[in-house]
């Protein structure tokens, strides 16, 4: 029996050639990024900020590269947010940092070892009222890019 399964292992090799690279995973709503804003009120602070995006993952996380997120110029920021104040699939990042409009996110620590099993998945960035964002003061459609695993995806919010 050994010798069969070795026989087939031998086998699979030749049959795959060594370096193949695996076929492109295709994941339906990649590169659209949705976005909301609660309250959806024009010039509402606090105002909840959340973004998702699809992405091909491993394992379902995020990974160690930050997430860099543009936010329109009418969107109201303060100058620092607190770690606390975002989440990234439900926690917390080890660093956020405002530079002007773009935020930069460091997404939180993941296990050392980790599967090796590549798949679609969502990337979910919320800035919760804590970190104390402002709708524009105008109604209207704004958007909104976020940079992840090397990928670009925008979309926009609307405010009433």
């Amino acid at each position: 029996m050994r010798a069969l399964v070795a026989a087939l292992l031998v086998a699979a090799g030749v049959a795959v050639p060594a370096g193949a690279a695996a076929p492109p995973v295709h994941i339906p709503g990649a590169g659209s990024l949705t976005a909301q804003a609660t309250p959806s009120r024009a010039g509402a602070r606090p105002a909840q900020l959340q973004l998702s995006v699809r992405a091909e993952l491993q394992c379902g996380r995020v990974g160690p590269a930050p997430i860099v997120v543009t936010l329109p110029a009418a969107e109201r920021l303060p100058g620092a947010l607190a770690a606390a104040s975002v989440r990234v699939n439900g926690a917390a990042p080890t660093r956020v940092v405002v530079r002007g409009k773009v935020v930069t996110i460091s997404p939180p620590v993941q296990p050392k070892i980790i599967c090796d099993v590549i798949g679609p998945g969502t990337i979910k960035v919320v800035f919760m009222p804590a970190a104390r964002l402002g709708n524009p003061v105008r109604a209207g459609a704004y958007r909104v890019t976020m940079h992840a695993r090397g990928e670009t995806a925008s979309g926009s919010f609307a405010v009433s």
